[in-house]
């Protein structure tokens, strides 16, 4: 139940109405690093919270090229927006980065539940209304800019680039096309080489 109240959803909930809540059908499961929690193509059934370690959900492009679309680290909420939809389809694949530890709670128990704590309510329409603005910023950051406005944007955010591999993923691009921006940026001197690193110019 502790685990359950540092999830910010659950956080102002009493144990009484939390074992209310427990007493439906749920279950808390291991996942050891590695292991998928999601594929995509699964139905999203249950309300998943991730209680500990950390995860990464990936969706596969149209060229074949797969994307990361996010870092998830407990305690959070996995796939919440699909959860009601009237196509629970997820489309991203889930992987435990770490060993992870994850509640599944019975949809229609939570429904009800939601119903008889209004805070719970409220505070689930505003997790999925910050999911929703997280991934239409980052959509819109694919689709709109250019591979060499989204590797100057992650060199602000990030300072530098470490490693090609993990910065292609985190960008949405593949390894050549990414190395080939870089190299066009240090001979414009707007980014300098390091090592096997770049940072800004």
């Amino acid at each position: 139940m502790e685990e359950l109240k540092r999830i910010k959803l659950f956080a102002g909930c009493s144990d009484e109405s939390l074992d209310r809540l427990l007493e439906s059908p749920c279950r808390r499961q291991d996942y050891p690093a590695g292991r998928r929690m999601l594929n995509p193509g699964d139905l999203c059934r249950a309300l998943m919270v991730l209680v500990e370690g950390q995860a990464e959900a990936r969706m596969m492009g149209e060229e074949g090229r797969e994307v990361l679309v996010d870092h998830l680290k407990a305690p959070m909420l996995l796939a919440p927006a699909f959860l009601f939809a009237n196509n629970n389809v997820v489309p991203v694949e889930v992987t435990a980065l770490t060993d992870c530890v994850v509640w599944h709670i019975n949809r229609e128990a939570f429904f009800e539940f939601m119903q008889q704590e209004p805070t719970v309510l409220r505070t689930f329409l505003e997790i999925l209304s910050e999911r929703g603005r997280f991934l239409s910023r980052k959509m819109r950051t694919f689709a709109v800019n250019s591979l060499r406005n989204r590797v100057i944007e992650y060199v602000e955010a990030n300072g530098s680039i470490t490693s090609v591999a993990a910065a292609a993923e985190q960008l949405g691009a593949t390894r050549p096309s990414l190395s080939r921006v870089l190299s066009e940026m240090v001979s414009e001197r707007m980014i300098v080489k390091e090592g096997k690193g770049y940072r800004r110019g």
